[in-house]
């Protein structure tokens, strides 16, 4: 059973749609369940400064990626990466073990956006993070 915040966020999800202005975009998928996530997200200096998502998917999907991007708002790409899937399970107070894997799709859409950053802002110095460019 899906906890009563992912079911609120699953109905009615704030940060579902597609920003105009975003730098980073990312795409993930689960071929196994159908799950496609697109995730948007606006970046300065480093920093998410707003994000928004379309998914094709479950409640779990949708809820993951709706509480995911309501924790990086604001943060650092590092501190942003540091984000996990317990994590994001606990800011919905858990999640059924079958859809622990939505949380991950999350994270990797995120990867990707973070990744198409970096290769559209070559300015961007190759910083630490888990989601860096390699040389």
């Amino acid at each position: 059973m899906f906890t009563e915040e992912a079911l609120k966020r699953f109905r009615n999800p704030k940060n579902a749609g597609k920003l105009k202005d975003y730098n980073g975009k990312g795409k993930s998928g689960d071929p196994e369940c159908s799950d496609v996530i697109e995730m948007f997200v606006k970046f300065n200096n480093d920093k998410v400064i707003n994000a928004k998502f379309k998914v094709f998917g479950c409640p779990g999907a949708v809820s993951t990626t709706d509480a995911f991007i309501d924790m990086i708002k604001g943060k650092t790409i590092n501190e942003a990466s540091r984000i996990t899937e317990e994590d994001i399970a606990d800011e919905l107070g858990g999640l059924p073990v079958t859809h622990m894997h939505c949380s991950n799709l999350s994270i990797e859409a995120f990867e990707k956006a973070v990744q198409d950053y970096r290769k559209n802002e070559p300015e961007r110095s190759k910083k630490n993070t888990r989601f860096s460019r390699k040389s």
